[in-house]
């Protein structure tokens, strides 16, 4: 056998892939009867290489002749002209033969056309997605390690691993074999777990490169950084393609939704001109990443998966110029996909897809209007959905990142601030929230004047702060004089002045609410004919109703309410929202109150719900406490 397509040196800790290695691929190669290769299908770092060697080596003796050509770095002509020299160095040999392809990336058809007529069996190796083989081979998926072989494997290469830093790091590294590998050459040299898996944030393509040189070829960063550089290094179809998988790569790991794109055409900055990037540019391009096993595309949605998606970001911080590319592409995509608005009517649309990309963008590389729009929406909407922590901890970083935006653009910082009050409210950090909320009622009302919607709205938010404080009297005036003027203004229909009447009615309740349930009412009847009455704020204005008719004691209309608007909320909402934990608690109060029936594990569940909203105790949480006792 000619050394130049010999088997690669088999590796003696090799373990796991029992029934593929041993029964599914012989099987399928037995098979090959009509001449269609068979091909092992998967993500980068998922073990083809190896099982395939392995398999070679494990059968050897039942072939004549075993050849091994190394394609990762092989264009069409080029893997023609060494299938052609492999075929040649057996030309004239009789018995069986076994032929490998380890990495093809080329089109299926430009190799099964290259490939022999006659017994041999073809075992190729490639990342393409499967869709492109199904004609022309046999496709084997192959999945990531069981997480019990990934913990085996671990301990194997490291003596002395404990089984619960080898589960931590085979979570962290998605259950790739190669990446395994890796992470674990750093271990045996003297690296920790926890040192790993901190590298794994800060530099995951430092540690997947293995801690020496010659490593780095055969790693999963040396594979990820000959793909990419094949683009850089192609024609300028294929740099535009490395452009989106760089921006698709920078707005994180969730899958980001292609289906949710408005409009047609955006300007790109590229790396020497402007073109325009429209949705037929882009989904052949994610086609074309997708073949090529760099991409996943699905369900309306493209993604790379979490431990490549980290290896490419950290590549591309050596690259400045394609760094400042690919964050303008990506603010051009997430700009075009977000949803109209960021109000809830039931339920959010798109947000729930969009959100985690917008986010994902760091604020520094954030440079347009649109962009800056997208992140704060994409803050409003995660107020909205109930997760005020996250808004707290990502607003505060951001009013650091953009400090000097700011204080050239003072409305987005007002917007951002609005925000991060309604999430402190939420949270019952009544003092911050009053604070952050008198703060953007007096900048409104001096830059816009005491009648603008943007002012009328930040008093009745003040005077819902106020009532949080116990302070009814003076919060039912503010909200009073901000519900008349936006009646004045805006009529008692639109949605804000509804808004602002349902915080006068529940603010009214204590002291009055007699007075407080016909206003309610009124706002309800209103919310139910123009918003729904399954949007949220129709079921906000519902939920207050049930108490006003708690403090006039009509507990047994308030029960069917309080019922209702749960049901409503456990169907349109997120679950554990903080609004349907109010709502449960609520109706779990009023039916003990009243002598009926309450599942004890309903109830736990929402004393624990809320525990986690609130920093603090709370008198609601008190008395769930008392009742989880009982």
């Amino acid at each position: 056998m000619n050394e130049r397509f010999a088997l690669p040196r088999r590796d003696p800790s090799f373990l796991g892939r029992t029934a593929l290695v041993d029964e599914v691929l012989p099987g399928y190669l037995d098979q090959a009867d009509d001449g269609l290769p068979v091909v092992l299908n998967g993500r980068a770092g998922i073990g083809k290489t190896m099982m395939s060697s392995e398999l070679a080596h494990r059968q050897h003796s039942r072939y004549e002749e075993v050849s091994w050509i190394d394609a990762t770095t092989a264009g069409p002509r080029l893997l023609a002209e060494q299938i052609a020299a492999c075929l040649t160095t057996v030309h004239g040999k009789t018995g069986s033969r076994l032929l490998v392809l380890d990495g093809v990336s080329a089109d299926p058809d430009d190799v099964v056309r290259h490939l022999p007529r006659d017994e041999t069996k073809v075992l190729i190796t490639s990342r393409a997605d499967t869709g492109i083989w199904d004609r022309t081979a046999r496709v084997i998926q192959v999945p990531v390690l069981p997480r019990e072989e990934s913990v085996r494997l671990l301990r194997r290469r490291v003596h002395g691993l404990s089984e619960v830093d080898a589960m931590r790091l085979a979570d962290a590294l998605d259950d790739l074999p190669l990446a395994m590998e890796n992470a674990a050459s750093w271990l045996t040299s003297g690296m920790t777990p926890g040192q790993v898996l901190e590298q794994l944030k800060s530099s995951a393509s430092r540690i997947l490169s293995g801690y020496r040189w010659s490593d780095f070829p055969r790693s999963l960063a040396g594979r990820l950084a000959k793909a990419t550089n094949a683009l850089a290094a192609g024609t300028e179809e294929d740099r535009r393609m490395l452009h989106l998988l760089h921006a698709l790569a920078v707005l994180g790991s969730d899958p980001f939704p292609t289906r949710a794109l408005r409009g047609d055409r955006w300007e790109v900055p590229d790396s020497d001109a402007h073109y325009l990037l429209t949705l037929w540019d882009l989904h052949s391009r994610l086609g074309v990443l997708r073949d090529r096993g760099l991409m996943i595309v699905q369900s309306g949605a493209a993604k790379l998966d979490r431990i490549s998606g980290a290896v490419i970001r950290d590549l591309l911080v050596a690259q400045p110029k394609d760094e400042a590319v690919a964050f303008a592409l990506a603010e051009q995509l997430v700009a075009a996909a977000v949803p109209g608005r960021a109000a809830p009517e039931g339920a959010w649309g798109d947000w729930a897809l969009v959100a985690p990309s917008v986010l994902a963008l760091d604020p520094a590389n954030i440079h347009t209007g649109p962009g800056r729009k997208a992140l704060l929406d994409a803050y409003g909407y995660l107020v909205d959905s109930g997760k005020y922590k996250e808004t707290i901890d990502g607003l505060s970083d951001l009013r650091t990142a953009w400090a000097e935006h700011f204080a050239q653009h003072r409305a987005d910082d007002l917007m951002a601030m609005s925000a991060l009050a309604r999430a402190h409210f939420g949270r019952g950090h009544y003092e911050d929230a009053e604070r952050l909320n008198l703060q953007v009622y007096w900048e409104w009302e001096r830059t816009l004047g005491p009648s603008d919607l943007r002012t009328l709205a930040a008093s009745a938010y003040c005077a819902l702060d106020l009532g949080a404080k116990g302070q009814n009297p003076e919060a039912c005036r503010l909200a009073e004089t901000s519900w008349l003027e936006q009646c004045r203004r805006f009529g008692e229909e639109s949605p804000p002045t509804m808004r602002t009447g349902s915080y006068l009615a529940r603010l009214q309740t204590p002291q009055d609410p007699d007075h407080g349930y016909r206003l309610g009412r009124h706002i309800h009847r209103l919310q139910s004919s123009h918003l729904g009455s399954r949007h949220q704020h129709t079921l906000d204005t519902a939920h207050h109703l049930a108490l006003c008719l708690i403090a006039l004691n009509e507990l047994r209309k308030a029960l069917p309410l309080l019922k209702e608007t749960l049901k409503h909320r456990q169907e349109t909402l997120p679950p554990g929202h903080p609004d349907t934990l109010w709502t449960a608690a609520h109706y779990y109060l009023l039916s003990a109150e009243l002598n009926r029936p309450v599942p004890r594990s309903a109830v736990r569940g929402t004393h624990d719900g809320l525990r986690r909203v609130f920093d603090r105790g709370h008198h609601v949480v008190r008395r769930l406490t008392a009742m989880t006792k009982d």
